[in-house]
C-alpha cells in the first residue's frame, strides 16, 4: 500500500496554509461556478426487499433519485426494463415518480429456467444528460438442481486503468499511479502487476489484491513510453501502456490525510507554469482560491485549511497563470456526525408465526424517505455491492462507484488514505476545465417533467370553421377496470389538443368527440402520451457466467428453498378450496376501501369517507360541499359561484384527484357526487404534497368498474395509450387459523417490506412496524435506506438473533 513519502516534506523550506478565509478576489469563481451548476445529471439506486428470489416470486423494490442538490426534481416518469439471463427482453414497468421516489414489483414467470434477471432502470433526464445513461440492477434467480452460475470472475476481456495524480505524468517528478483491473464483468481482479520502462526493464512491481487495485510512486527518467504488465493465470503477461509522460511541466501531490500538498516543476518549466492557481470546488461551489510561485523554487509545500467545509467529495484543481488547467484530482472529506436511524426491538418472536414489534427512530430534523425490509438472514445475505451508498458523489462519478461498502467502513474508521486509493480507482468524471474558464457551459438537452403523463393528438382536417365551431374536444378515459373520467380540452387552431398531469394505471381507452361537431372519415386522429416507447425487439448486454463452486454453504440453503417451494407450489395448486383455512384480520368496508383505492403514501392513517356507501353524499352539490364541517380543523369556504378556498391551520389544503395533485380545485365542482367513490383527508403535515403539505390534504378517488356506472362510448373514436404500471401493496398478515389441516409450511424469505416510510426528528420521528415470523426463521436481516430533502443518504442494517 502506497503512503506517502513524509521525507521529501522535510526538505522543503516553505510551508504555506490555506483556507477558506485567506482566500483573496477571486479570478476564477464565476466561470467555475457557471460551468459545474451546468452539470445535472441524475443517478438512480434500487432497494429491493430481497436479493434471491426463485421463479413465481415477486420482486419488490423502491427507486431513488437522485441529483446533485438532493431528490431530483427532474423526473415525474421512471421506466424499468425487465430482460432475461440471455439478455432477452420480457416486459416492462412505468412508474409515476414523486419527490425523486418511485416504487414497483415484478412477477418472476412461473415457468422461468433461467438464474438471473436484470432489471435496467432509466428516465428521459438520465438518457439524455448523464454519462451512463442508465443503471443496471442484477437479481438471482434460484433453481433446483442446476449448477449455480455467478457471473464470470477471470481474467477474460482483462481491463487494467493506469492513472498518475492529476492526470499529468512528468519526467523527473516523483508521481502516483493508480492502478485498477477488472474484466469484461467489471469485476474487480486481484493481480500481479509491474512497471516497465521503454528498454523493457521493471522499474517497480505494484498488486491489486485484495480490491483490484493498487498505487505506486514512479519517477518517469524519459519521456518515452513506459508501460504496466499483469500476470495472467498461465503465467504470461497482459501489457498496455502507460499515459504519456511530458518533458516538463509542473506537479501536484495531495496527501488526504493531513490536507497537504506539495507542488513541484521541471527546472526548464515555462514562465506560465512557475506561478500557480489552485481552486477547491464542492459541487457547484467554489469553497477556495489562492495562488502559489515557484519562480523562486523548484518545489513548495502547502496545506489546505478544510475545518469549515462539509462532509463529501471535493474537486482540487490547479491551473497555470494563463488559466490554463494543468491537473485536477478529487478527494472526500468526511466530518464525523452522529447516526440518523436507530432500531428498537419492542417484541421479539422466532416461533413460527411469532409476532414481532419493532421502531425505527429517526434523529434528522429533516424530513427522510425511507425503504424497509425484514428477511431470513440465513438466506439472503446482503449484498455489499449494493447499497443507497451507490448514490454518493452524484457529481463526481460517471456510473455507481464500487465496492461502496469499503469507503463507507473506511470512513467509519477515518482511514482516509484507504478511501482515497478506493476513490481514485473509480470512474470518475473529469470535465474539460479549460472550456470552464472559457465560459462555456455543458448543453442540456433533456427536458424537465413537470407534469406525469401528458395526453396530446390532433385532428386533421378540420378546417377553420369547424374548429372554431367545436372550440373544445371531449376526451372520456376509460381504464382497464372500467373506471372513467371525462375531461374537455381546447382545440388549437391546427386541431391539436393537450392535456397535462394525467393519471392512469395500465392502459387506457380515449374516446374523442369534439363539442358541436362530429368526426368524418377525412378527419384523421393522432394520440400519444410524452412516455417513452417500449423497444421490446431490443437486446441487452449482460455478464458472462460461470458455474459457482457447489460447496458454497448458502447456496446450497438457497437451492433448498428453491426446491422446497417448487414442491409447495405444486401443492397449493392441486389441494382444493377447503384444504386450505385462512383468515385475515377482519376488515371494516371502510378498510377494504382504503385498501383497494389508495397506494404509496397515501396508505398512511387519514380521516376516510365512503361515499360510495353514503346514500346522503349524492345529494351535495360538490365534494367541498359534502367535507364542510366534518373535519375538525379543515377550514372549507365556498363563495357565491362555488369556487372553494380549503385551509387548515391558516395553509393552504393540497387537493388530490385519484392521487395526482390538482393545481385547481374547482376541477372538483365538476364530477358529480355519485362518481365519487372515497374521500381520504389527510392532517397536516401531508408530505406527498408539493411542497410539504403543511395544511394537510385532501384525496378523492372516482368509482371504478366494480361500482354502478351508466356509460355507453362505443360509437365513437378511441385511441389505446400506455399508463403507469400498477403496484401491488406488500402483504404480510397471513396467519393459517389450523396449522394440522395446513399441508404445506410458510417458507417466505421476505417477512416485511415497505417502500413508503416518512420520518422526520419531530412528531413523525418514529415509525412502528409488526411482522410475523415464518416456519423456518431463527435470525431476521432489517435493512432501512433512503435519504433525506436535502439528499443527504441514510442506511441501517442490523442482524437480529435469539
Amino acid at each position: 500500500m502506497f503512503k506517502l513519502n513524509q521525507l521529501s516534506f522535510f526538505l522543503i523550506p516553505l510551508f504555506l496554509i490555506f483556507s477558506a478565509t485567506t482566500m483573496g478576489q477571486p479570478i476564477i469563481k464565476d466561470p467555475l461556478q457557471n460551468y459545474f451548476s451546468s452539470y445535472l445529471p441524475e443517478k438512480a439506486y434500487v432497494h429491493s426487499n430481497q436479493q434471491q428470489y426463485a421463479s413465481g416470486d415477486k420482486i419488490f423494490y423502491k427507486v431513488y433519485l437522485m441529483s446533485k442538490d438532493g431528490p431530483s426534481q427532474f423526473t415525474k416518469n421512471v421506466y424499468a426494463e425487465w430482460y432475461d439471463q440471455d439478455g432477452k427482453y420480457i416486459s416492462r414497468q412505468i412508474l409515476p415518480s414523486i419527490m425523486g421516489l418511485a416504487a414497483g414489483d415484478f412477477q418472476i414467470p412461473e415457468k422461468y429456467a433461467g438464474q438471473w434477471v436484470y432489471m435496467k432502470l432509466f428516465t428521459a433526464w438520465m438518457q439524455e444528460q448523464n454519462p451512463t445513461p442508465f443503471l443496471v440492477s442484477s437479481f438471482r434467480v434460484l433453481q433446483a438442481n442446476q449448477a449455480v452460475l455467478s457471473p464470470d470472475n477471470s481474467p477474460v476481456g482483462l481491463q487494467i486503468k493506469a492513472e498518475p495524480e492529476g492526470g499529468t505524468w512528468i519526467k523527473g517528478i516523483p508521481s502516483i499511479l493508480t492502478i485498477r483491473t477488472s474484466n469484461g464483468n467489471d469485476l474487480p481482479l486481484a493481480m500481479n502487476c509491474r512497471i516497465v520502462d521503454p528498454n523493457g526493464q521493471v522499474v517497480s512491481l505494484v498488486s491489486t489484491a485484495p480490491y483490484g487495485w493498487g498505487q505506486v510512486e514512479i519517477t518517469p527518467t524519459t519521456s518515452d513510453s513506459y508501460y504496466i504488465q499483469a500476470e495472467m493465470p498461465n503465467g504470461s503477461w497482459a501489457q498496455q501502456a502507460l499515459p504519456k509522460v511530458l518533458d516538463n511541466g509542473v506537479a501536484l501531490r495531495f496527501d488526504p490525510v493531513d490536507h497537504s500538498f506539495i507542488v513541484q516543476r521541471t527546472t526548464d518549466a515555462s514562465l506560465s507554469n512557475q506561478k500557480l492557481l489552485i481552486a477547491l470546488m464542492h459541487k457547484d461551489e467554489l469553497l477556495l482560491e489562492t495562488s502559489v510561485s515557484l519562480q523562486q523554487k523548484l518545489r513548495l509545500k502547502g496545506r489546505i485549511r478544510t475545518d469549515s467545509f462539509p462532509t463529501g467529495f471535493h474537486r482540487l484543481i490547479w491551473f497555470d497563470e494563463d488559466k490554463n488547467v494543468l491537473g485536477q484530482r478529487v478527494f472526500f472529506l468526511h466530518q464525523p456526525e452522529s447516526a440518523a436511524l436507530s432500531l428498537t426491538i419492542d417484541t421479539l418472536n422466532f416461533e413460527k408465526k411469532g409476532g414481532n414489534v419493532f421502531t425505527l427512530v429517526s434523529q434528522d430534523s429533516l424530513l427522510t424517505s425511507l425503504s424497509l425490509s425484514v428477511t431470513d438472514a440465513d438466506f439472503d445475505e446482503a449484498d455489499s455491492n449494493k447499497s443507497i451508498y451507490q448514490l454518493m458523489g452524484t457529481e463526481i462519478f460517471k456510473s455507481a462507484p464500487s465496492q461502496v461498502h469499503l469507503a463507507v467502513t473506511w470512513a467509519e474508521q477515518q482511514n482516509y488514505r484507504a478511501i482515497d486509493q478506493w476513490l481514485q480507482a473509480q470512474d470518475i468524471w473529469y470535465p474539460n476545465i479549460n472550456d470552464a474558464i472559457a465560459g462555456k457551459l455543458i448543453p442540456i438537452k433533456a427536458k424537465k417533467e413537470n407534469s406525469f403523463i401528458t395526453i396530446s393528438g390532433q385532428i386533421t382536417n378540420l378546417g377553420e370553421r369547424r374548429t372554431k365551431k367545436a372550440g373544445t374536444m371531449n376526451l372520456i378515459l376509460s381504464t382497464n377496470d372500467e373506471e372513467k373520467q371525462m375531461m374537455s380540452l381546447e382545440l388549437e387552431n391546427d386541431g391539436s389538443f393537450k392535456q397535462e398531469d394525467v393519471f392512469y394505471y395500465d392502459s387506457v381507452t380515449v374516446y374523442l368527440q369534439p363539442n358541436k361537431i362530429v368526426i368524418t372519415n377525412e378527419n384523421k386522429v393522432q394520440m400519444q402520451t410524452n412516455l417513452l416507447s417500449a423497444k421490446p425487439n431490443q437486446v441487452m448486454r449482460v455478464p458472462s457466467l460461470q458455474i459457482a463452486p457447489s460447496s458454497d454453504s448458502l447456496l446450497l440453503i438457497q437451492q433448498k428453498y428453491a426446491a422446497e417451494k417448487r414442491f409447495l407450489d405444486s401443492l397449493l395448486a392441486t389441494k382444493t378450496l377447503e384444504d386450505v383455512v385462512v383468515t385475515t384480520n377482519v376488515k371494516s368496508k371502510i378498510e377494504i376501501m382504503d385498501e383497494k383505492y389508495t397506494t404509496g403514501m397515501f396508505t398512511s392513517d387519514g380521516i376516510k369517507f365512503d361515499i360510495a356507501g353514503d346514500n346522503s353524499a349524492i345529494m351535495m352539490s360538490s365534494v367541498f360541499a359534502y367535507l364542510q364541517g366534518r373535519v375538525a380543523g379543515l377550514q372549507i369556504r365556498l363563495d357565491d359561484f362555488g369556487t372553494p378556498t380549503v385551509t387548515w391551520r391558516g395553509d393552504n389544503t393540497a387537493v388530490f384527484l385519484n392521487e395526482v395533485q390538482l393545481q385547481d380545485t374547482r376541477v372538483l365542482n365538476n364530477i358529480p357526487m355519485a362518481d365519487v367513490a372515497f374521500i381520504k383527508v389527510f392532517r397536516p403535515p401531508f408530505y406527498g404534497a408539493y411542497l410539504g403539505g403543511s395544511g394537510g390534504a385532501i384525496v378523492v378517488y372516482t368509482k371504478r368498474g366494480d361500482e354502478p356506472k351508466n356509460y355507453d362510448f362505443s360509437s365513437l373514436r378511441r385511441v389505446q395509450l400506455e399508463g403507469y404500471s400498477r403496484p401491488m401493496n406488500w402483504e404480510n398478515s397471513l396467519i393459517y387459523q389450523d396449522d394440522r389441516k395446513k399441508p404445506n409450511k410458510d417458507i417466505r424469505k421476505t417477512l416485511y417490506w415497505n417502500p413508503s416510510i416518512q420520518l422526520d426528528g419531530g412528531a413523525m420521528g418514529s415509525f412502528k412496524f409488526k411482522f410475523n415470523n415464518n416456519d423456518v426463521t431463527t435470525r431476521y436481516r432489517v435493512i432501512v435506506e433512503g435519504f433525506n430533502k436535502q439528499g443527504k443518504l441514510v442506511r441501517l442494517e442490523k442482524v437480529i438473533a435469539r
